[in-house]
């Protein structure tokens, strides 16, 4: 079922407007038709389904046929990147918004190979509101203004998430080894990897592996997601 980002909506909506880019969407890429039902995403976690009523210039009337509210995830999710070349960083915040991540940290940090453009974080943001559409996502993760490694630790630990690194040294537990109920950052260093001041800067972290294999790191982030899901989120449909 089509999708549409409307921050406005309530768990008490009845009778509400869609305008701007959304509307744009609906009625130009879309072409959808009145009478027809779509889905509605405030980002807060609530989803809920709609009925066209009416199509206008500027805006679609719509009627909402049932709503649902979700509860957070729990454990949260976050994942702190380099920026990459090839903006391999913006498949990091699609494939993990769809895997649930609440927050990202992008750094900069000595061996990172792409600098930020006017555009970077916008771009970023733009493309973790596409993907709550896409997967049903109720949640719109938060995407940070880019920081450098020495910032990162304490931006991280002040959201309320403990740090871990994902070291490409192997020399670390897996994640199903690690006895933890709690909010988790994961940190992913460029894909020249961190030096070995960084690393020292970075030693009261516990170091994680996630592969026995070299892993680029936007594979990376991808799969340590993913274990995380597996590994401590419960299969309650509505605790998500």
């Amino acid at each position: 079922m089509p999708s549409y980002y409307l921050p406005e909506l309530s768990a008490g909506s009845e009778i509400i407007k869609l305008d701007g880019e959304e509307y744009h969407h609906l009625k130009r890429v879309r072409r959808q038709q009145e009478g027809e039902k779509l889905l509605l995403n405030n980002g807060q976690g609530i989803l809920a389904e709609a009925q066209l009523l009416h199509l206008g210039a500027k805006a679609a009337e719509l009627k909402i046929l049932s709503c649902t509210e979700y509860q957070s995830f729990q454990p949260r999710l976050a994942i702190a990147f380099a920026l990459l070349k090839n903006h391999h960083d913006e498949l990091i915040i699609e494939k993990c918004t769809e895997l649930g991540a609440s927050h990202f940290f992008p750094f900069s940090s000595r061996y990172s190979v792409r600098s930020e453009g006017k555009n970077t974080l916008s771009r970023f943001r733009k493309i973790a509101l596409s993907a709550i559409k896409q997967c049903d996502n109720p949640f719109l993760p938060t995407v940070h203004e880019l920081q450098s490694l020495e910032k990162l630790l304490g931006t991280v630990k002040s959201k309320g998430y403990q740090p871990v690194i994902c070291s490409e040294l192997k020399d670390g537990v897996y994640l199903n080894q690690l006895n933890s109920g709690q909010d988790l950052c994961f940190i992913i260093g460029p894909e020249g990897g961190f030096s070995s001041e960084e690393f020292e800067g970075m030693a009261e972290l516990k170091r994680l592996s996630i592969s026995a294999l070299t892993l680029r790191a936007e594979t990376a982030a991808i799969a340590i997601a993913a274990q995380f899901n597996a590994i401590f989120r419960s299969a309650d449909k509505n605790s998500l």
